[in-house]
């Protein structure tokens, strides 16, 4: 298949700058992105890596290529402190939520899935995720269809690997694990630019656990259920005795197994330049003797507004669930993660996504008011401009921006909706069906233009509730006001009410 450009330019990690994007097989592309570790919720803050690679899979796709792609659930082994010798997060939600770790992670599969397809994430596949799917049944080969990889499934694998590592002369064992000894890799520390003395700070705490630990960045291939593990509930056994991998393996095996030796991209947080990718990249070379992956994209985070990182454990991220009973449009979230590049990082905050929403209802509105169900024609001129945002490293606000500026062109309407729609192929907001939700539901007005007395009284009672921030309340007034036949949406200017038919 024939590319779109000649020339697209991606950012490259290790090189730092854009550069040509030229895959191993010309028109195909093999891309791997580094999934959820599933023992908690998603929130605004991590779901950003997963919208910024939905829509650089798209944006792949929509330009002509064939594209294979994996996600995977890191479901064992991953340490609370990302090193070594930390607490396995998923057996340390087990034993909060009194579960097994398997219960844990299909609990929360389903529920990072779940928030994936509210949030118009695809299936690495490209396909539309399901509602509801039954997590417990899903097997390895039908999630590997879809392009997800669970770690727990991929053992045998793992295993298979770390024997061609171990075969090249690239480990050493100690009673309490297998490791990688990263002086048989002189270029460790080339990827991540950091320095020994760095790397022996942040893992000192592995050297105490192990004193038979060579060198500070050596690294776990296979725990032992040996010493703080020797009660550790998800095992295995394997050539270096009854354990667990360690969590770097688990990429290296799964990106092996479905995507074979040659990715053209791999996808991940900047939090991983320093450990995880460098530790995959010598995995790889050790096996193979060569480099894997070609390309490598790292998005940035999300902050708060004073600048701290939005994290499960310091508490301060809205939950996809909490950012709904604000009322706010999901695909206003989905804006506001595009609204920057992928690479830039973000300050967080409810009055930016509510200017996000506010944005995007204003798209929404207008491509409502020029619908007319006529087949319109494509603009050249703008999909021009489209594509080469896309090629200019996924440069998704400038798209937004050329959105904007079409909704308002003096275009003829019927090729402004179809521009638009055609746009959101890659943009994935879902402006299609909120066009038409908004046609089936009439038009909103502003409640105080409501006449009748008794629902008038019930949207006051509720500003009242909102006010005083009783959620609950207001929760009720909404479906008394639902029952009644209207359904209520809150704005920045106050509470809009539309008949419900």
């Amino acid at each position: 298949m024939e590319k779109e450009f000649d020339s697209m330019k991606i950012y490259d990690t290790p090189q730092k700058n854009k550069v040509d994007f030229e895959p191993y097989n010309e028109g195909r592309v093999n891309m791997y992105s580094c999934g959820p570790t599933v023992y908690n919720t998603v929130h605004v803050g991590n779901l950003r890596s997963l919208v910024n690679f939905d829509v650089v899979g798209r944006s792949l796709r929509y330009l002509g290529y064939d594209v294979k792609r994996v996600v995977n659930f890191t479901d064992v082994g991953h340490m609370s402190s990302d090193a070594d010798f930390g607490e396995d997060k998923i057996e340390r939600q087990a034993e909060r939520e009194n579960l097994k770790a398997s219960d844990i992670a299909d609990k929360y599969i389903h529920h990072v899935v779940e928030s994936f397809r509210k949030i118009n994430v695809l299936n690495p596949d490209g396909s539309p995720i399901r509602e509801n799917i039954d997590v417990k049944n899903i097997s390895k080969s039908e999630w590997a269809e879809l392009g997800w990889a669970r770690a727990t499934d991929y053992i045998p694998e793992m295993i298979e690997l770390i024997s061609l590592i171990e075969g090249n002369g690239h480990t050493y064992e100690t009673d309490q694990a297998l490791y990688f000894d990263i002086s048989t890799f002189p270029e460790y520390f080339e990827f991540s630019g950091q320095k020994l003395e760095e790397k022996q700070v942040a893992v000192r705490e592995d050297v105490k656990e192990d004193p038979n630990k060579r060198h500070p960045a050596d690294f776990v291939l296979w725990m032992k259920r040996y010493g703080k593990y020797k009660n550790h509930m998800m095992h295995w056994n394997s050539p270096w005795g009854d354990g667990f991998p360690g969590w770097h393996i688990e990429c290296s095996a799964m990106s092996w197994k479905l995507l074979g030796e040659q990715i053209d991209i791999h996808t991940g947080g900047s939090d991983l330049i320093s450990l995880h990718h460098p530790n995959e990249i010598a995995q790889n070379m050790g096996a193979f003797g060569h480099h894997v992956v070609k390309y490598w994209l790292h998005n940035e985070f999300v902050f708060t507004s004073s600048g701290e990182k939005l994290s499960k454990s310091k508490s301060n991220a809205l939950s996809l669930k909490e950012v709904e009973e604000l009322d706010i449009n999901l695909m206003a979230l989905r804006w506001y993660y595009l609204s920057s590049s992928y690479r830039a990082p973000m300050r967080f905050s409810i009055e930016s996504l509510k200017s996000s929403e506010k944005v995007y209802l204003s798209v929404v509105n207008r491509l409502k008011q020029l619908y007319n169900q006529k087949e319109g024609e494509l603009s050249q001129e703008y999909l021009k401009h489209f594509k080469e945002s896309i090629s200019d490293n996924f440069n998704t606000p400038r798209i937004l921006a050329l959105l904007n500026k079409l909704v308002k062109s003096d275009l003829k309407p019927e090729d402004i909706v179809a521009t638009a729609f055609e746009f959101d192929r890659v943009l994935g907001l879902d402006l299609k069906k909120a066009v038409l939700q908004k046609i089936e539901n009439g038009d909103e007005v502003h409640s105080s233009e409501i006449k009748e007395e008794d629902i008038k009284r019930i949207i006051e009672e509720r500003e009242k509730a909102r006010k005083q921030k009783n959620w609950k309340e207001s929760d009720e007034l909404r479906e008394e006001l639902f029952k009644r036949g209207y359904r209520v949406s809150d704005r920045e200017d106050g509470q809009y009410i539309s008949k419900v038919h």
